[in-house]
């Protein structure tokens, strides 16, 4: 093994003393196109959508199941409760005042209350409603990304990749390199 790493090392203190020469040389040839082979990759393409959806939907009727709503009557009981309440609570002549509105008001709405309650579903109204739904249509494509030629030139046939399409039995021009060095 020790002998093989110093032949090695030998070998490329001999090559690298001396000049290497290499030639190139590169000239235009024409080939023939045999057949012709896309080249592609998988792309998913995303585009957003909207889509108006609709939907029929029964929409409850109310009225009143027969039971009267007395609004005047409850705003005068509230009134007259408040009132009492508003003296009792203090003995200046201005609270019962201001207990008999706050006691109308209360009356009012403990009036409606009652009303709400008093009311049945006696049908329905089929009624139709649209919104607007954003979605995202994704689709898998294959793309082309180039070509893939098989040429025979100079009696050997290659393969070259291309961005552009040809036919088979296209003529096309083939730059040919040939390098020369030592080994």
């Amino acid at each position: 093994m020790i002998k093989a790493i110093y032949f090695s090392a030998a070998a490329l203190l001999f090559l690298s003393s001396g000049p290497v020469s290499a030639t190139t040389s590169s000239e235009t040839v024409l080939g023939e196109v045999i057949s012709v082979m896309e080249r592609t990759r998988e792309v998913i393409r995303q585009t957003p959508l909207t889509e108006r959806v609709c939907e029929d939907k029964d929409v409850p009727v109310y009225g009143s199941n027969g039971q009267q709503n007395n609004d005047l009557g409850s705003m005068i009981i509230g009134g007259i409760i408040g009132s009492a309440i508003g003296n009792k609570m203090s003995d200046s002549g201005g609270a019962g005042a201001a207990g008999t509105v706050a006691g109308a008001i209360l009356g009012k709405k403990t009036a409606d209350e009652v009303g709400k309650k008093n009311q049945e579903i006696v049908g329905y109204n089929r009624t139709r409603s649209c919104e607007n739904v954003k979605t995202v249509n994704q689709q898998t494509i294959q793309e082309v990304i180039g070509y893939r030629l098989t040429v025979n030139v100079d009696g050997k046939i290659i393969d070259i990749n291309t961005q552009t399409k040809y036919l088979p039995g296209s003529q096309i021009t083939v730059t040919k390199t040939v390098n020369y060095s030592l080994q």
